[in-house]
């Protein structure tokens, strides 16, 4: 007996289940990868907001050296 080609086989479903499976892990290990990227850059700049604003309130720090002069 002899099968007919264009009749899709349990293999072939299997392939394209582990292809489309494939594809979705790469999608979300993207997505994963972006995110972090994003939390990353998100605590640079609570970092750096926090030094600016430290910084401003050193200089504008009122010292008694600065009000004797």
């Amino acid at each position: 007996m002899v099968g007919v080609a264009d009749y899709p086989t349990k293999t072939d479903v299997g392939e394209r289940m582990a292809s489309r499976i494939q594809e979705e892990y790469d999608i979300a290990l993207k997505f994963k990868k972006a995110k972090n990227k994003v939390n990353e850059l998100e605590v640079e700049l609570y970092n750096k907001k926090c030094e600016q604003q430290q910084m401003s309130l050193v200089i504008f720090q009122n010292r008694k050296v600065d009000i004797l002069v």
